[in-house]
């Protein structure tokens, strides 16, 4: 009893720490992924699409940019895990609700597209979404404190 008590002991932090990452990784990679969609809804829809970004409720989604018309059926809108926020640069301010991501109907991301989106979960863990080097998409630079 006394030795399964100290594998315990010894796991349980590492474990912890294990679940609590996860939770950082699962959004990020669920932006990351919802940027990839709203580049190829706009290359299928043939309409430039937005991946956009609510801080006060702390929900990010993709539909068509405003003024034009998509399939609405095929528009996202997903919640954040309450333990994950985004922190977004002084270049996103302006309102709670931020275009971060546009696409062109020919899959380009538009010149107005954040360059970073920081996640951040309540142990002050983050993780940062930044464009890749070719500029075409979205990748997960790096993880940690």
């Amino acid at each position: 009893m006394a030795l399964l008590a100290l594998i315990t002991a010894l796991v349980m932090p590492s474990l912890s720490h294990s679940i609590r990452a996860r939770n950082l990784k699962d959004e990020a990679a669920r932006f990351v992924a919802a940027t990839e969609y709203g580049r190829d809804e706009a290359v299928s829809q043939g309409v430039p699409m937005t991946v956009w970004i609510d801080r006060a409720t702390q929900r990010f989604g993709v539909e068509p940019k405003a003024g034009f018309d998509g399939v609405e059926s095929r528009n996202r809108d997903f919640t954040m895990n309450p333990d994950v926020h985004f922190e977004l640069t002084d270049a996103a301010a302006g309102g709670d609700i931020v275009q971060a991501v546009e696409f062109a109907p020919d899959g380009a991301p538009g010149q107005t597209s954040l360059e970073t989106v920081k996640l951040v979960d309540r142990f002050e863990n983050t993780a940062t979404i930044a464009r890749t080097k070719d500029g075409w998409g979205y990748e997960i630079l790096k993880e940690g404190k």
